[in-house]
């Protein structure tokens, strides 16, 4: 693990190192789960361009044409800020606690706890709809690319599929396991569920919503990544020091490759196609190369990385560091493998304590 003091060290001359050009026309987006505010990070010159305040904590936010919506659990609030002005043009009270979120088109779908729900909040207006409500406490849920369909893994070791747009909560399909995270497979004719207490992957089918197969892990699918093309399933969790790969179409584990101490979150790029993993405990990412399934390179980042997003344009890994308060930024061109296996740091920049989430859009 490289100190905070070093890291800082070392900024001006990751900055003199820069070529002209080799940044993103846009606005990294930073959240905070400990102080209301929002950070906007300028990609073309790596600094913090302006602070604004929230009327919450927020744990997600979410791009919608020129406006943000930041999800706050602890006010009950999502607020809609204006992206080039960086201002809250309005703040929506939510009925319950969202738990968290996920944009389809102009709809915000919330999942809630306590009364258990699914909330529609159309983007336009910013007017909560009528919730769908669940029939045990959700846990996880994903929401299908083609069809208006949501999966919602609930506490009663089982999982239920929601038809959106009639509003249709099918009867539960009853797991042998306890549920945790779940992924549509990207034709949305099967569902991934992560099996925490037998440490499985268990699939179903969307029509039916019977188990297709079980398929047994070395470690706890405590996290999902999937690939650009939605081809394989990256998976993370306790248990053991590594990833394992499944292939979605043949629903089976291809192979379960050695990561970083305790690796965590991931996020994938298109071109080339990589895969970042975040080892929170060594202060490190991991690169593995998508095609060959092999580590390219190690790069040490900050305090504790959590969260990764790769910019639309495929030129950065942007990594934020929960402990140490930063945004690490990766430069893809960059990433070559010496016989270390280490890729270099392309700069640092600090965002303020706790950061959450964030969100990457187009100046």
């Amino acid at each position: 693990m490289i100190p905070r003091r070093a890291f800082l060290g070392a900024l001006p001359l990751l900055a003199a190192c820069r070529k002209p050009g080799t940044g993103y026309r846009g606005i990294a987006f930073v959240t905070s789960e400990s102080e209301p505010s929002l950070v906007a990070v300028d990609l073309m010159e790596f600094a913090v361009k302006s602070r604004l305040t929230l009327p919450g904590p927020a744990t997600s936010i979410h791009q919608h044409k020129n406006r943000l919506y930041a999800l706050s659990p602890a006010s009950r609030t999502l607020s809609a800020i204006d992206a080039k002005a960086l201002a809250v043009r309005e703040t929506v009270k939510l009925p319950a606690a969202p738990v968290t979120a996920i944009r389809r088109g102009s709809m915000l779908w919330c999942l809630m706890e306590n009364p258990a729900q699914i909330l529609p909040v159309p983007l336009e207006t910013m007017r909560p709809a009528q919730p769908i409500p669940l029939p045990a406490e959700p846990l996880g849920f994903d929401i299908a690319w083609k069809s208006p369909l949501a999966c919602v893994t609930l506490g009663k070791n089982s999982a239920v599929f929601v038809d959106l747009a009639g509003r249709i909560v099918h009867p539960p399909r009853l797991l042998d396991d306890s549920p945790g995270a779940v992924r549509f497979r990207s034709d949305d004719k099967a569902a991934f569920i992560a099996g925490l207490g037998r440490r499985q992957l268990i699939v179903l089918d969307v029509r039916s919503r019977d188990v297709m197969t079980q398929l047994p892990l070395s470690l706890s699918p405590d996290h999902f990544c999937m690939s650009a093309d939605g081809g394989q399933l990256f998976i993370t969790g306790r248990g053991r020091d590594a990833v394992a790969i499944a292939y979605t179409y043949r629903t089976e584990i291809a192979q379960t490759s050695l990561s970083g101490r305790k690796p965590g979150l991931m996020a994938t790029s298109a071109e080339p196609p990589l895969l970042f993993v975040a080892n929170p405990e060594a202060g490190s990412v991991t690169i593995f190369d998508i095609s060959s399934q092999k580590v390219l390179a190690v790069t040490s980042v900050g305090l504790e990385p959590q969260t990764i997003e790769v910019t639309p344009d495929q030129q950065f890994a942007l990594v934020l560091n929960r402990a140490s308060g930063d945004l690490a930024v990766i430069r893809l061109a960059a990433i070559a493998p010496d016989r270390d296996k280490t890729a270099p740091l392309f700069t640092m920049i600090p965002v303020g304590p706790k950061p959450a989430s964030l969100v990457v859009a187009p100046a």
